[in-house]
């Protein structure tokens, strides 16, 4: 082979070496698996919020827990947690009312009269907004308001609120209701409050007649109304106006509850009081004997409410210059007391008896004899009770000892 021919090829096979080297697929190390990111806790997700509405029943229900044993403050906690879970419902949501309906509970319960104002007129804005200014319930809340009201001595606003109350119920029920007639009683009870006798008179008589216009003059609705209605005309000496009011009442009481019920005694005391006022005294000296046949018949003869209604007996009596009757009065009176007294005395010394302090039982007793004085028929049974059990006391320590058992002989 030429020599230029073998050194052409040298070159080709060279080229093409040089040539596949530059091409060939470079192998790639081998690569370990990635590894996963640690995620501090820092950086983990926050957990979400508990839902409003699951969150508010049992804390409702825990607070009217508390609410019911008396706690107030755990209670109003409870409700205080609630309402912030509340807020963050829907604005059409009741439960924001049924909140602050607790919450005005709990506070008027402790007493916190404006507190519970303040969350009150939160439930009744919820009801305006919500439901309404003519919702059947505004009025309910309205008179709770009212009675707070009451509470704070806010006697103007309670008057305020009342005309309210009376204009919704008027709309929806007409002037000659039930409601309005209960209106009007409040409107009363408010002036009463405030020491004006003359027009809680006349918001009572406006209620009566409405009362009377539904159901009738003998319906057990009006018994209220004329018990204070007679007691108010009695504080502004307008007796025969008094016993007028006391004389409806004790019919319509006596027609529910026969002639001997005590149910009657109030109306009984109010009617012979108004007698009295007039100086009727034959027609009162009946009414007061039937009074303490009332209290006898309820209590018993020993009752030291017996004494009460002796004590006026007494007083009527010496206004007519009856002194005997007058007298004779006032020794029951002071005999039931003394009785009361004893019986209490008596109570002490079973006590120190039980615990086997004889002297100090004996003590008691001689203190109740002693109450018992003057001698009254009243307190003669319980005389000689007492006297017998002193006459124990004395014979147990008249008694000789018994005598001592023989020593043995050491």
């Amino acid at each position: 082979m030429r020599p230029g021919l073998i050194a052409g090829l040298i070159f080709v096979i060279g080229f093409w070496l040089r040539a596949a080297a530059q091409v060939a697929p470079q192998v790639a190390p081998p690569v370990s698996p990635p590894v996963p990111p640690q995620i501090s806790s820092q950086d983990a997700p926050p957990v979400a919020p508990p839902d409003p509405a699951a969150a508010i029943p049992p804390l409702l229900k825990e607070g009217d827990a508390w609410y019911l044993k008396g706690d107030y403050e755990a209670a109003r906690q409870s409700f205080l947690k609630a309402w912030e879970f509340a807020q963050q419902t829907l604005r059409d949501n009741r439960v924001r009312y049924d909140v602050c309906k607790r919450l005005t509970n709990v506070r008027a319960a402790a007493g916190e009269f404006a507190d519970a104002d303040n969350w009150l007129q939160q439930a009744v804005t919820w009801r305006e907004n919500i439901l309404g200014p003519r919702d059947a319930e505004i009025p309910d809340d309205l008179v709770i308001s009212v009675n707070l009201c009451r509470g704070m001595k806010d006697f103007d606003r309670a008057l305020y609120i009342l005309d309210r109350v009376r204009s919704l119920h008027t709309a929806a029920f007409t002037m000659n209701s039930t409601q309005v007639a209960d209106d009007f009683s409040r409107t009363a009870q408010i002036y009463l409050d405030q020491k004006k006798p003359e027009p809680a008179i006349n918001s009572l008589n406006t209620a009566l007649d409405i009362r009377t216009k539904l159901n009738g003059p003998l319906h057990p609705t009006l018994v209220p109304d004329l018990d204070r209605l007679g007691e108010l005309y009695t504080t502004v000496r307008d007796y025969e106006k008094a016993e007028a009011a006391f004389r409806h009442d004790l019919v319509i009481r006596e027609t529910i509850y026969g002639k001997t019920h005590a149910d009657l005694i109030s109306t009984v005391d109010g009617l012979a009081y108004a007698l009295f006022g007039q100086k009727n005294y034959d027609a009162a000296e009946p009414i007061y004997r039937r009074l303490i046949g009332l209290w006898e018949t309820s209590v018993g003869p020993d009752h030291p409410m017996i004494a009460v209604v002796l004590d006026k007996v007494a007083v009527f009596y010496a206004e007519q210059k009856k002194y005997d009757q007058a007298r004779q009065a006032l020794e029951r009176s002071s005999a039931i007391r003394a009785h009361f007294l004893a019986t209490g005395l008596s109570q002490q010394a079973t006590e120190e008896l039980s615990e086997n302090h004889l002297d100090e039982a004996r003590a008691f007793y001689v203190r109740a004899l002693a109450t018992l004085d003057p001698p009254h028929p009243v307190n003669e049974e319980l005389r000689t009770q007492f006297e017998g059990i002193l006459k124990s006391f004395d014979q147990m320590k008249s008694k000789p000892a018994g005598k001592k058992p023989p020593q043995k002989k050491q």
